[in-house]
């Protein structure tokens, strides 16, 4: 019986890692009915609060972000009362088998306790350092749109993975962008910009210790010193089961932290395995033990229907995020270690769903062209299936101020004059093109000739941006592998109008245009 409450209860709380909230509210109410354990006002309350905020969001009345958040909330919520589901169960089981014995429960025993293996209760200072140690985690923007996640040093330095910035080239083009967060209101607050001094660079490959150390160029009217810098530790390594704290830039976004569901599994060879949540954009962010203190920094991470990661000598798999310890990291400094050199540009694409995509020796990289030089046109081709017409037209229109104020050229691939080949024509205007927008629908896919020609520019090396219409399984494409519009792994339909979308879309494209 117990086993397969346990097995119930991992049931839920893979529905509630794949957001499937409503069906696990219902399979909560589910076992309550069976367990009594007395969590059915809980699971009501959470339940009426998620479905109020569903229907205003439906209606417009908030924004999808907001709507992400009262989501996340309501899932950190349903998993902690699940926490409390075994302990309830046991205890009204052992209550029952008392029968009608009478006792008299000492004063002294009403005290309130500790609960479980360790003592959770933390000085409210914890979260003042917790604030100061977020203020030196940054933004990582590279020139050809690929995101990442830094932190500063003391010693004026910021840490990100290899798989970010990869060499020296790169980093001369990339930008980190500090206070990039949200106030208590809500509101986006305001951030400062540095470049980095790509002369002063090490590192090492994602199947060694992953990381880039690159100097920040400081900026006298908005001095780094403001944004004070992460204490490290590298010997305070957790122990299992002791939590791990993240602070991170997922998918890009404003700054996040991963407070639940966060404990070590196990420290292995130059790995820590954690279960605290991340997402692509996440790649680089600092790992703290309790006592805020950096001691690895985040690279890559597999759940269970990937396969997982090998967590020790045993062969165990699980589920797992991992990061690089940062004893092994120094170390490798401190001997002068230099990594054999990376191939240009040759970065991770992060995936569009699910944990941050990577194997033991990181996710597959795909070669990248140089970046854009800064003052140049880039131009965009838009590629799609003559029956999505339609979706081509509004990015059109969303387009049209950047490409008459000279931002962008762009072409779409049915406007070829009539007695041109259009196909000829396409492929011409591809392989001229600095990125390749690919409007996705069972429509394209239905078209070898479209899908060739993707494919074709894949293999050439284009920048290729996935943007997602509607839902439809790409996997095995390639596409699936590279970073995707719109924004939070979300398509075109899920927006509550077209322009929305096609509004976070070019958000993001601007992004690419370099300065």
């Amino acid at each position: 019986m117990q086993n397969a409450q346990l097995v119930y209860l991992k049931t839920i709380e893979g529905l509630l890692m794949d957001n499937e909230v409503e069906k696990a509210l219902d399979a909560l109410l589910e076992l309550d009915q069976q367990t009594q354990a007395g969590i059915r006002q809980d699971v009501l309350q959470q339940s009426g609060n998620f479905v109020s905020a569903k229907k205003e969001y439906q209606r417009g009345g908030i924004s999808f972000e907001e709507f992400s958040r009262f989501s996340a909330r309501t899932r950190s919520g349903l998993l902690d009362l699940m926490r409390e589901i075994p302990r309830r169960v046991e205890r009204d089981a052992k209550i029952r088998n008392l029968g009608t014995f009478q006792f008299n429960v000492p004063d002294e025993a009403r005290l309130e306790k500790v609960i479980g293996p360790q003592n959770n209760l933390l000085r409210i200072n914890w979260l003042e350092k917790a604030l100061r140690a977020s203020k030196a985690v940054c933004r990582v923007v590279c020139s050809d749109g690929e995101l990442g996640t830094g932190f500063l040093t003391k010693e004026g330095y910021i840490f990100t993975n290899n798989h970010v910035v990869p060499d020296a080239a790169i980093a001369a083009d990339t930008r980190i962008e500090f206070n990039y967060e949200m106030d208590a209101s809500g509101s986006v607050k305001s951030r400062t910009t540095y470049r980095l001094d790509a002369s002063d660079f090490i590192t090492s490959p994602p199947d060694q210790l992953d990381f880039s150390r690159i100097r920040v160029v400081d900026d006298p009217a908005n001095p780094l010193s403001q944004w004070g810098y992460v204490e490290f530790d590298p010997s305070a390594i957790p122990t299992v089961g002791e939590p791990v704290t993240i602070i991170q830039h997922p998918k890009g976004e404003d700054k996040h932290i991963a407070l639940n569901a966060n404990d070590v599994l196990s420290a292995w060879n130059q790995h820590l395995y954690y279960t605290a949540d991340t997402e692509p954009g996440s790649s680089g962010s600092p790992v703290f033990n309790k006592d805020w203190k950096v001691v690895a920094i985040h690279h890559a991470g597999k759940t269970d229907a990937e396969g997982g990661l090998q967590i020790n000598a045993k062969g165990e798999r699980r589920g797992a995020n991992r990061g690089i310890l940062f004893q092994q990291i120094f170390d490798f400094i401190k001997k002068g270690g230099s990594a054999a050199p990376t191939p240009p540009a040759a970065k991770l694409q992060s995936a569009t769903s699910g944990k941050e995509s990577a194997s033991g020796n990181a996710a597959p990289a795909v070669e990248q062209p140089a970046a854009i030089p800064a003052g140049s046109v880039p131009k965009f081709v838009v590629v799609y299936d003559t029956h999505d017409t339609v979706h081509s037209q509004v990015l059109s229109k969303h387009l049209f101020l950047l490409k008459a104020t000279k931002k962008i050229q762009l072409y779409n691939v049915h406007e070829a004059p009539a007695g041109e080949d259009l196909m000829a024509r396409a492929e011409a205007e591809v392989n001229a093109a600095d990125y390749v927008l690919v409007l996705i629908t069972q429509n394209l896919f239905n078209d070898e000739a479209w899908f060739h020609l993707i494919l074709k520019a894949l293999e050439n090396g284009k920048r290729v941006v996935p943007v997602h219409i509607e839902k439809f399984d790409i996997s095995g494409s390639g596409l699936e592998r590279l970073r995707a519009l719109p924004t939070q792994n979300r398509t075109v339909s899920d927006f509550p109008t077209p322009d929305a979308a096609f509004n976070d879309i070019v958000t993001e494209i601007k992004k690419l245009l370099p300065g």
